[in-house]
């Protein structure tokens, strides 16, 4: 009995190095395909979130501009979204014809700017820089 279990003993072996080396690069391919599509999506909720703020900020401008036909005065009148751990919300340049909203990149995003620039026709144009 002993002689058996002595036996199966010296027929247990583990793994072999070339076993260990293919999970290895196996799961280092699943990383390369899968990492840029992660990021990508990161990237997108960023944008999601910076994009539901400066909607906010450009329906109260239009508004205003409604109630007083001129946006001079909007970034007295309303105070922007109240900052993110990612995004700083503020106004910029508005006159009588044209607004213009700022969302600036910190923490994850930092460097990143998303400008919204509104005019008397209620057309919307987007910018974005740094990603």
């Amino acid at each position: 009995m002993l002689e058996l279990i002595l036996k199966a003993k010296r027929n247990e072996r583990g793994f072999t190095l070339i076993e260990l080396i293919m999970v290895l690069v196996i799961l280092g391919i699943l990383l390369a395909l899968a990492l840029p599509q992660y990021l990508a999506t990161r990237r997108k909720a960023y944008l999601a979130e910076a994009d539901q703020n400066l909607q906010e900020m450009r329906t109260q401008a239009w508004t205003f501009y409604l109630e007083r036909n001129t946006f001079a005065g909007v970034a007295t009148a309303i105070n922007p979204p109240a900052a993110s751990p990612n995004w700083e919300y503020a106004w910029g340049t508005c006159n009588a014809t044209s607004c213009q909203m700022t969302a600036t990149g910190q923490g994850p995003v930092a460097g990143a700017t998303v400008t919204v620039t509104l005019n008397n026709t209620g057309q919307a144009t987007v910018t974005s820089t740094g990603f």
